[in-house]
């Protein structure tokens, strides 16, 4: 529980806020219920039920944008029936909604829904004057200092989105090539079994090597070395599908990870891969360049790490034959 709240920002948002709604807003909703105030009661409960269930939904699916979306329009509703039926005492209810909001939704989705819920309040509260505000002065004050709480909240939330964002793509891509790194292939791999157990999808998983690449380091220098690796990205993603995704699994070495993939197919990608890399990128000197290719489809009840290996030997086996060529691995009897 702790590793996948850690793992996943928004699934402990979310949980955190559900959490805090339903310890902080439930004593109110029955005291409301109790006291004769059934349109706050029953509200204040309908927002806690809606949390509840939401937190519940994104910890069995992992989906958190629409149980976030579904509990911050569920705030922003609640808030406003709070208001317009208790008056100003409702009022201080909605500056923690607003703070909540925005850790459920996007800033953006965020700062339009309370410009939107605030611009109802104020509606209601001009048209029906001292129903929520005593004063106009009251009214002012409460809509400058949402406002400036909405937007200072913006600001921090889509600073923190975009520094979380960096974060991720410098923990998830090599810093070189621009693919994604190691940490994220054994990721992918166990989530394609997991895929291939609950819904028998096909994959498949090339595994490639530049050939002779220490020469081009010795004869050529590194930076046409980091040069040529750089220039083989755009290659290979060029050449496979958008979803499927290329990794660096280390040196020269690359990994292309293929869903709905059968073994004939696979071969004839990883053929035109081969050529496409022999026709695309050469050396300073104008020669062209190679690489060996071992590929593998996922087997029933393997394991990640089986199924690398096998790829890996099917390159070893490419590479020992004599490079420049595309050998399939062999299908493990032990699985």
């Amino acid at each position: 529980m702790l590793a996948r709240l850690k793992s996943n920002f928004y699934l402990a948002m979310i949980s955190l806020v559900g959490l805090m709604i339903s310890v902080c807003v439930t004593p109110y909703g029955i005291y409301r219920l109790l006291t004769g105030n059934i349109v706050v009661g029953i509200a204040d409960l309908v927002m806690v039920s809606i949390s509840i269930c939401c937190v519940i939904y994104a910890w069995r699916t992992d989906n958190t944008k629409g149980p976030g979306l579904i509990m911050a329009m569920a705030f922003c509703v609640g808030a406003i029936l709070v208001c317009i039926n208790l008056g100003v005492d409702g009022v201080f209810w909605v500056y923690p909604f607003i703070v909540f909001i925005f850790f459920l939704v996007s800033p953006f989705k965020a700062l339009l829904m309370l410009l939107l819920s605030l611009s109802v309040l104020v509606g209601v509260a001009l048209f029906n004057p001292g129903q929520i505000f005593a004063s106009t002065f009251q009214l002012v004050s409460f809509t400058v200092t949402c406002l400036i709480t909405s937007l200072f909240a913006y600001v921090f939330a889509y600073r923190t989105q975009t520094q979380r964002e960096a974060l991720k793509v410098l923990a998830t891509t090599d810093s070189l090539t621009g693919a994604a790194n190691r940490r994220t292939l054994d990721e992918a791999l166990m989530s394609a079994i997991v895929q291939h157990r609950k819904n028998a999808t096909e994959y498949g998983l090339m595994l490639l090597d530049l050939d002779y690449f220490k020469n081009i380091n010795d004869n050529y220098g590194h930076k046409t070395g980091d040069n040529v690796l750089t220039e083989l990205v755009p290659v290979l993603k060029k050449m496979v599908r958008q979803r499927d995704t290329v990794f660096r699994f280390g040196g020269e070495e690359f990994v292309v990870l293929l869903a709905d993939i059968k073994q004939a197919d696979l071969h004839k990608l990883a053929d035109k891969i081969r050529l496409g890399v022999n026709e695309q990128l050469g050396l300073p000197d104008g020669k062209k360049l190679t690489t060996s290719i071992g590929i593998a489809v996922l087997q029933n009840d393997e394991s990640w790490e089986s199924w690398l290996h096998r790829a890996d030997l099917a390159l070893y086996q490419a590479k020992s034959q004599g490079r420049n060529q595309v050998v399939a691995a062999q299908i493990d009897s032990d699985v």
